[in-house]
C-alpha cells in the first residue's frame, strides 16, 4: 500500500470511528443483551412466560374475542405463541386510526383461563423490568425514532461497515511472516503499545464476524435499498394475493392457524397475524431445524376460503430469497443456535474495546504531533 494512501486511509478510518464510537458502543451493548432477548425477558418478568394454571387451552378464537372486549379502542394485529406449551400468548394491538397513540400495545393472555397476565407498551422509554427489553430493542434498531431511526442506523451501519473494511486493510500484514506480530500483544511495553496490540490484533481475529454483523444490520434496517439491489440479481417470491370479495364473510382465527397447521404438521405455530386490508392470514412456523427462533416459514392463508395460498421458506426460494431469510439469523446468531447466541453477545462487547484502545491511539498521536509541530516552530 502507497505511503500517501495509507496516511488518508488511516485518518478516514480514525475520524470516522471517533464519529461512530457513541453510536457503535451502543449498538454494540444492546446487541449483546438483546442476543438473549427472550431468556432475559422470562427472568424480569416470568408472569410473561410461565403458566400459573394447566388444564386444556381454549379456542384462539376465544382470545382474540376477549381481547376485542377488553380493549376496544385498539384492534388485533396477531398473536404470538412461545414454543413452550405452557407459556401464555401475546396479542401485540394496534391504533384503530393513524396517528392515535396506545397506553398498552401487548397483552400477556393465559390460553387456559382466557385471562389477561400482563400488559405493556413496547414504545415506552422506560427501564421498568417489563418494559427494558422492547425498549433495549426500540433503541438498538430504531434509535427510538421508528422508521426514520431505522433509517439513520442502517446508514451508520453501512459506514461501521467501511471503517470496520479499512481497518481491516490498514491491519493485515505485508508478508505472511508478519501474521505473528499481527496477533500477538506484546507484554510490559507500555499502556499505548497495548492499546495499539489489543485494537490490531482483535479487529483481526473478529473483525470478519463484526462485518457481517454490521452488514446484516444494515441490510434489515433499509430493506427499501437492500431488496431492489437483491432482486435485481435474484428475484424475489411476493407474497400471494388473496381471492377476496368485498362483502365475503372471513374464516376464523382458529380455523387459518388449522390450515397452516395442516399444511405443515411437524412444524409449529409461532404467530399468526390477520391482514384484513388484503384479506391473508399469515402464519409463522417453527422446524425443528430452522434458522431463526421465531420462525422462518410464512403461510399464507386466504381469509376467505381458509385455502393456504403460499409456503415461503426462504431456504427454498431462489438464491435472493435465501439471501434476505438468513439476515436475521445471521445477525443474532440464532442460525448456529445457542453458540452463534453466545458469539452474539460477545461480538457486541468489542465495539467498547475499540472505542476505547482508538480514542487511547489518537490521544497519544495527537499528543505527538502536537509536539513534532511545536519542535518545527521552535526551530524556525
Amino acid at each position: 500500500m502507497k505511503k500517501a494512501l495509507r496516511h488518508w486511509l488511516v485518518k478516514l478510518h480514525r475520524y470516522s470511528g471517533l464519529l461512530l464510537s457513541l453510536f457503535i458502543v451502543m449498538a454494540g451493548l444492546t446487541g449483546a443483551a438483546l442476543a438473549f432477548n427472550d431468556e432475559i425477558d422470562a427472568w424480569l418478568n416470568p408472569q410473561f412466560y410461565h403458566l400459573a394454571a394447566s388444564g386444556p387451552h381454549q379456542p384462539i378464537d376465544a382470545l382474540a374475542a376477549k381481547v376485542a372486549h377488553d380493549y376496544p379502542q385498539a384492534r388485533l394485529a396477531f398473536f404470538a405463541m412461545e414454543a413452550d406449551a405452557d407459556a401464555p400468548l401475546q396479542a401485540r394491538l394496534r391504533a384503530r386510526h393513524e396517528g392515535e397513540a396506545l397506553a398498552v400495545d401487548t397483552v400477556f393472555i393465559d390460553p387456559v383461563t382466557a385471562s389477561v397476565v400482563g400488559e405493556r407498551n413496547t414504545k415506552a422509554v422506560s427501564l421498568a423490568p417489563h418494559n427494558l427489553m422492547p425498549f433495549l430493542f426500540r433503541l438498538h434498531r430504531y434509535l427510538l425514532l421508528d422508521k426514520p431511526g431505522a433509517i439513520i442506523s442502517g446508514s451508520l451501519g453501512l459506514l461501521w461497515l467501511a471503517t470496520l473494511l479499512i481497518g481491516f486493510a490498514l491491519a493485515w500484514p505485508k508478508h505472511r511472516s508478519g501474521w505473528r506480530k499481527a496477533l500477538s500483544v506484546k507484554r510490559g511495553a507500555g499502556a499505548f503499545r497495548l492499546m495499539y496490540d489489543l485494537h490490531r490484533s482483535v479487529g483481526l481475529v473478529a473483525g470478519v464476524l463484526l462485518v457481517i454483523t454490521a452488514f446484516t444490520g444494515a441490510v434489515m434496517n433499509l430493506p427499501d435499498v437492500a431488496r431492489p439491489m437483491v432482486s435485481s440479481l435474484s428475484p424475489l417470491t411476493k407474497p400471494p394475493q388473496s381471492s377476496a370479495h368485498e362483502g365475503k364473510p372471513q374464516i376464523s382465527w382458529q380455523q387459518a392457524l388449522a390450515s397452516a397447521q395442516a399444511s405443515m404438521p411437524l412444524a409449529t405455530p409461532v404467530r399468526i397475524a390477520r391482514d384484513d386490508k388484503h384479506s391473508l392470514y399469515q402464519i409463522r412456523m417453527l422446524r425443528q431445524d430452522d434458522i431463526q427462533d421465531g420462525g422462518s416459514v410464512r403461510v399464507f392463508v386466504d381469509a376467505v376460503d381458509g385455502q393456504v395460498l403460499r409456503s415461503l421458506d426462504p431456504l427454498k426460494g431462489s438464491a435472493g430469497d435465501a439471501f434476505i431469510g438468513v439476515q436475521y439469523g445471521l445477525h443474532t446468531g440464532q442460525l448456529l443456535g445457542l453458540p452463534g447466541k453466545i458469539l452474539v453477545a460477545f461480538l457486541g462487547l468489542l465495539p467498547l474495546l475499540f472505542t476505547i484502545t482508538g480514542i487511547a491511539i489518537w490521544l497519544k498521536k495527537r499528543k505527538s504531533e502536537t509536539i513534532v509541530r511545536a519542535r518545527h516552530l521552535h526551530k524556525a
